[in-house]
């Protein structure tokens, strides 16, 4: 559910930018048996690599990397929360679920490019509509072909709301009621009359 790419206005792309960039550098990646990390390794070397090769891809395209982007020496799977600029739209940051912290922001000057763009993936788990305008972020958020879609929001989830992705991102629903039946066992007895 982690946010894979954000999407900000022209208008406020540089100033979301640099507090993006602010949030990232505040972070504390370390081993989680030290008080205060807030961020520990990538789970295994495998996927590791992976977030390394994106990093590499992506440095070498050209982004501007606005903070994190700077591997730690030393043993351990650890990487710092990264935010990129200026990329474009087909690199594999982009197009790939990255599952690491490294996050493009990319700019868009109307809505329905935005709109366009959020949705020309593979895969649609969720997405979240920031806006002042709630009414107009709920009209967009329905618009985003994704499992759950969040306004103002994100990753809030509810043991009582079915949640789930679209497209390549799952089949089925976790929690609710319907998320329970995904672990049934129907049975069918059927019998011939006459």
């Amino acid at each position: 559910m982690a946010i894979k790419r954000i999407y900000a206005h022209a208008s406020i792309y540089e100033e979301l930018c640099a507090a993006l960039a602010e949030e990232a550098t505040k972070a504390r990646v370390g081993s989680g048996l030290e008080p205060g990390v807030q961020l520990g390794p990538i789970q295994n070397k495998e996927q590791y690599d992976k977030v390394i090769g994106i990093l590499n891809d992506t440095t070498a395209q050209g982004a501007r990397i606005l903070a994190g982007g700077r591997v730690p020496e030393g043993p351990g799977y650890f990487f710092p929360p990264t935010v990129v600029a200026d990329i474009d739209e087909h690199t594999r940051l982009v197009q790939e679920e990255q599952f690491g912290p490294i996050v493009p922001v990319l700019k868009f000057a109307d809505e329905e490019d935005a709109l366009r763009r959020a949705n020309d993936t593979r895969f649609g788990l969720s997405g979240s509509v920031w806006s002042a305008d709630p009414e107009r972020a709920a009209r967009l958020a329905a618009r985003l072909e994704v499992g759950t879609a969040w306004i103002n929001q994100h990753r809030t989830t509810s043991a009582t709301v079915p949640f789930g992705g679209a497209k390549e991102s799952g089949m089925g629903r976790q929690y609710a009621a319907l998320g329970l039946k995904g672990y049934m066992e129907p049975r069918v007895i059927s019998v011939l009359k006459g």
